[in-house]
């Protein structure tokens, strides 16, 4: 069984080698990731309009495992199931529970709170992706929802979120800055022992 397993990996793996080798471009192709879940812990500050908040945050990724081919702009990596901010911070995440086997992430789209493959840094091979339609209410009653970007170290110990592009206001009074920008950094818990296939 795990000879079949190894072999239609390598022949995936062949073929999606020869489908980049025929585009005459350097891509990622491909992903193979070995950590099926992992818990990500650290500070994230939350910006704009001069209001900041620097708040705890635990996330609970399940990621798909083995290899996934990069076939679209948007390759599903996997989720974040269960999340939390800490209890000084003044807002909530949305839509998550706050542990694992809790009622599954729901949202107004189908991908809400996956992790998505954006592209690599060819220079540092850095793995970039998104968490799609993020979701954070503040204890005023704005409510903040967007892509959230970040990168992936290549040991795939730390996630780094930069601020950009910022988390548009999605419900709110006037006080209620119009975006916010989310920066800080995660550490994950085991790593995401991960290997890009690039061409």
């Amino acid at each position: 069984m795990r000879k079949t397993a190894a072999a239609a990996v390598v022949l995936v793996t062949t073929l999606l080698l020869g489908l980049a080798a025929g585009s005459g471009s350097a891509a990622t192709i491909g992903i193979t990731n070995a950590t099926p879940l992992t818990t990500q812990q650290g500070n994230l500050t939350f910006f704009g309009g001069g209001f900041s908040a620097t708040c705890a945050v635990q996330l609970r990724k399940r990621l798909r495992t083995g290899l996934i081919p990069v076939l679209a702009s948007l390759t599903r990596l996997g989720r974040v199931e269960a999340g939390q901010l800490g209890a000084a911070c003044p807002a909530a995440f949305l839509d998550l529970p706050l542990q694992l086997g809790g009622l599954p992430p729901i949202g107004p789209t189908p991908t809400s709170w996956d992790v998505s493959f954006l592209g690599s840094d060819p220079i540092t091979g850095e793995l970039l992706f998104g968490i799609l339609d993020f979701q954070i209410k503040f204890n005023n009653g704005c409510l903040y929802r967007g892509t959230l970007l970040g990168r992936l170290s290549r040991d795939g110990r730390v996630l780094r979120f930069l601020g950009q592009p910022p988390l548009p206001l999605i419900a709110g009074g006037p006080e209620c800055p119009p975006q916010i920008g989310v920066q800080g950094v995660l550490n994950d818990n085991p790593p995401i022992i991960y290997t890009l296939l690039i061409i």
